[in-house]
């Protein structure tokens, strides 16, 4: 079943596109408003206002410039995927909250450009790695786009790449109705304990949700990626972390685990400024935090390093054989973590 957006903006330009036809097939009651421009869409509103209303609604659009990119923190070779952005959950340490000026999902129609550009890089390019998902959730409009598939099926062409598909998501219909399941196409969930997932992350599916649907992912023979970031410190964090990590890894297969990652809370100031505007007693910014070399705000550092040798700790128990890797964390932290 569908999760209907409340509200349709569509781009002139792109009416006739058939990737819009083929949406707004699965869309026929949904209200329409024909635009300009996608990223005009709400600007006249209170930023307040702008995230919750405009959040439940969908925008199709074209992309105009870069639909592939390589960011400075990115090594040579990797790329994020610009063909969606936004997001239609809501969750309250997203970035996303002040990324974008507008705060309607918007998909771009024009995906046989990202498609083409993706395939001259397998061509031309040795190892090259596709993150989708940076920008928006991978999965979150896979039911009316079925993208996975159109990426899945290029990827089985060339095996020299690889695409990770980062979500919360539990739209898998489409990767699981590959005819080939290839191991350099991987599907990776953000798994929280239940309370953050009710707390935090508003109108995500449950963790049972996710976790059945990564479990279908690998009966269908993909190996998954587990990313358990952020992290977050709070009166019985230790009891459901542990408690995740156990169920986590009875019901998934720990060796079609590609890795787990660990993370914390990284707060940009604009991000924090979202923050305190948008949920003032967010238990997000009523924590610990300080500014931290590069600028955002985390939990303080040993805070952190207790939180990655406890969940490691936990992981080693039932699998010691799992790639543990840490986000965004310098090499000292590292090197008190795993030694």
């Amino acid at each position: 079943m569908i999760d209907l957006p409340q509200k349709l903006y569509i781009e002139e330009r792109v009416l006739s596109h058939p990737f819009t036809e083929r949406i707004l097939s699965k869309l026929p009651d949904v209200p329409q408003e024909i635009i300009e421009d996608y990223k005009k869409i709400g600007l006249e509103k209170d930023f307040r206002d702008r995230a919750i209303e405009d959040k439940s609604c969908l925008a199709l659009a074209e992309k105009k410039g870069e639909v592939l990119k390589n960011v400075g923190r990115m090594e040579e070779n990797q790329y994020y995927l610009f063909h969606e952005i936004d997001c239609k959950y809501d969750c309250e340490y997203c970035y996303l909250q002040y990324y974008f000026n507008t705060k309607v999902p918007v998909i771009f129609v024009n995906r046989d450009e990202v498609l083409n550009q993706i395939e001259e890089i397998l061509q031309n390019t040795e190892s090259p790695y596709f993150h989708v998902g940076e920008v928006c959730d991978s999965l979150a409009f896979d039911e009316l786009t079925g993208f996975s598939k159109d990426i899945g099926e290029l990827f089985n062409k060339y095996p020299n790449g690889t695409v990770e598909f980062r979500t919360k998501s539990t739209n898998v219909e489409s990767l699981v109705s590959l005819d080939e399941v290839s191991s350099n196409v991987i599907p990776s969930w953000t798994f929280s304990p239940e309370f953050i997932c009710e707390t935090l992350e508003h109108k995500t599916p449950k963790l049972d949700e996710r976790i059945n649907a990564a479990k279908r992912c690998q009966d269908a023979g993909f190996t998954v990626g587990v990313r358990l970031d952020p992290l977050f410190r709070y009166e019985n964090w230790e009891e459901d972390y542990h408690q995740m990590v156990s169920t986590l890894l009875e019901r998934l297969d720990p060796k079609k685990i590609d890795y787990i990652t660990l993370g914390s809370i990284k707060l940009h100031k604009n991000l924090l400024n979202a923050v305190r505007t948008r949920f003032p007693e967010s238990p997000v910014i009523l924590g610990e935090i300080v500014p931290s070399v590069d600028g955002k705000y985390r939990y303080i550092k040993f805070d952190r390093v207790d939180m990655y040798k406890k969940m490691v700790s936990w992981i080693r128990e039932i699998d010691s054989d799992i790639r543990i890797e840490l986000s965004l964390e310098s090499e000292d932290i590292k090197e008190l973590v795993f030694s």
